[in-house]
């Protein structure tokens, strides 16, 4: 009886929190089709497009991967993105007392000296099984953004003043960038043919899945 009572708590905790994308089925549709002795396709055509924003938004679609079923299709739709991961700390010229004009400069500031890659956008994995008349797709939908450069703090990256503390020689500094993660699990269970909507409340978006079978 708690573990009844559990269940039904977590599911109007659920239906609260996101959007419902559910369509209605009569008890004996349900029953025909999962009951339908249907025979194994070959292959499975997955498709997916994300979509940024609400409403229509930004659309990306995927190239179609085809599949055997219960074997995994990859799809990213991502870009690199480069920074800097490492700098060589400010240098000083052997003479700071030296009059500060325009030809000469006591304080090189902070470089970078090495860079490394990353790539952002989408990324899902999933697989496609039949069940009776119905397909199951299970896996993930990823989605990795960048939000923006921070500063990095430590006295040998901060500001490099002169000797009175009034001139700053250099701004010295050194920004890290800032991403944001999400992901999602995926589980369908559906017609195959049909559009599938999931929503993707980190990005915030969605993504339409479509299962079509392949003989």
């Amino acid at each position: 009886m708690k573990k009844a009572l559990l269940l039904a708590g977590s599911a109007a905790l659920l239906s609260q929190c996101a959007p419902s994308t559910t369509s209605t089925v009569s008890v004996d549709r349900y029953a025909e089709l999962s009951n339908r002795a249907t025979k194994e396709p070959r292959h499975y055509a997955i498709s997916v497009e994300f979509h940024e924003g609400k409403g229509k938004g930004v659309v990306v679609k995927a190239p179609v991967q085809t599949v055997r079923p219960g074997k995994e299709a990859s799809f990213a739709m991502q870009r690199e993105f480069v920074y800097p991961a490492a700098y060589q700390l400010a240098e000083l010229t052997p003479k700071l007392t030296m009059k500060i004009s325009s030809s000469s400069f006591p304080v090189s500031p902070a470089t970078p000296t090495a860079f490394t890659r990353r790539d952002l956008g989408y990324r899902a994995v999933l697989t496609a099984k039949p069940q009776g008349g119905f397909v199951v797709v299970q896996g993930s939908i990823s989605h990795e953004k960048f939000v923006g450069f921070s500063r990095a703090p430590g006295e040998a990256i901060s500001p490099i003043v002169d000797a009175s503390s009034k001139v700053v020689l250099t701004e010295n500094r050194v920004e890290m960038p800032n991403f944001v993660r999400s992901e999602t699990p995926v589980f369908i269970s559906g017609l195959p043919g049909v559009p599938h909507v999931i929503d993707l409340p980190g990005i915030p978006g969605s993504a339409t899945v479509t299962v079509v079978p392949v003989d």
